[in-house]
């Protein structure tokens, strides 16, 4: 489980939210193929709380940067 405390902006939590309403196949490849079975997102109040279910082969310390751009992310980040 990750969690993130937001900036206490309701518009920019309402843009995040539209944001990632749809997401792109390409970004939901890139997310299995590092190795994540499922993941959930949930928002209470300014806080997020992401879990991940992975393989094992999931790296349990974050890379510094992807390794290739994703078409569609966000400055080539997911």
């Amino acid at each position: 489980m990750l969690t993130l405390d937001l900036k206490d902006d309701p518009a920019l939590i309402a843009e995040y939210r539209r944001h990632h309403e749809k997401i792109w196949p390409e970004i939901t490849s890139s997310i299995k193929d590092a190795g994540i079975v499922d993941m959930e997102i949930y928002l209470l109040g300014t806080r997020m709380f992401m879990i991940m279910e992975s393989t094992r082969a999931f790296p349990s310390t974050p890379k510094p940067t992807p390794t290739a751009p994703i078409p569609k992310s966000v400055n080539g980040k997911i």
